[in-house]
């Protein structure tokens, strides 16, 4: 029995305008990018309103990373990691930050591992320098679905590394002109942005997948980009 999986990316703050597109399902993703990061930095407000709109979807299971734009929840920086863990555990969503979460659902199992760094952008959330960019991607675990916010093809250390564990997809999104899907040495890339750039406006489509134990489908072919490139170095 096949699992579907909703992936999006880089809402930033427009999420409601998606509502009408997320009828529900098994598991929705959010792969960063869900507010602008322009604002105060300990302005709480985007982070509390993405929570209680993605834990509103009708999903059984919600799972989301951090983007370069998501400051108000880089806690270590700003000393407020007891207030993060306690808002988080107001919604059921659960928040990646390197680290993995299995989902049980349909009698299978799917390992998701989420990690935000960012390694061009020095000065914004989550940003890592080459040092530190090498270390975070060695230590991506094996894992079914990886999420990331960068892209793969902006950093070698997490190519290498995403080329080395194989998992079935590889989400991501922060490059929105990018947006789409694409398989790539028996991995499925997907880029979930939602928003056009330099304008903010919703352009794109959230993608679907079946996921079972033999395949990764994309359900909705039609009303998404494919690449007909991809950079793997």
């Amino acid at each position: 029995m096949s699992i579907n999986i909703t992936f999006i990316s880089d809402t930033h703050e427009l999420h409601n305008l998606l509502t009408h597109e997320l009828p529900g399902g098994d598991i929705i993703v959010h792969t960063g990018d869900f507010s602008n990061g322009e604002d105060d930095p300990n302005d709480m407000r985007p982070l509390k309103q993405f929570l209680a709109w993605f834990s509103s979807l009708p999903y059984a299971h919600k799972i989301f990373i951090a983007g370069n734009h998501d400051f108000s929840i880089q806690a270590e920086s700003f000393g407020r990691d007891a207030l993060i863990r306690d808002l988080l555990s107001q919604f059921n969503v659960v928040y990646l930050n390197g680290k993995s979460h299995t989902v049980l659902i349909k009698e299978q199992q799917i390992k998701f591992y989420g990690v935000p760094f960012v390694t061009n952008l020095q000065g914004w959330a989550f940003f890592v320098d080459d040092r530190m960019h090498e270390q975070t991607a060695n230590e991506i675990q094996t894992c079914d679905v990886l999420l990331t916010h960068d892209v793969p093809y902006h950093s070698k250390s997490l190519m290498n590394r995403v080329l080395e564990i194989k998992p079935r997809i590889h989400a991501f999104g922060h490059m929105h002109e990018h947006a789409g899907v694409i398989v790539k040495e028996g991995i499925t890339f997907i880029n979930g942005a939602q928003m056009g750039f330099p304008v903010y406006d919703h352009i794109y489509k959230p993608i679907r997948v079946n996921i079972d134990q033999n395949q990764v489908q994309i359900v909705n072919n039609n009303e998404v980009k494919v690449w007909d490139e991809f950079p793997m170095q």
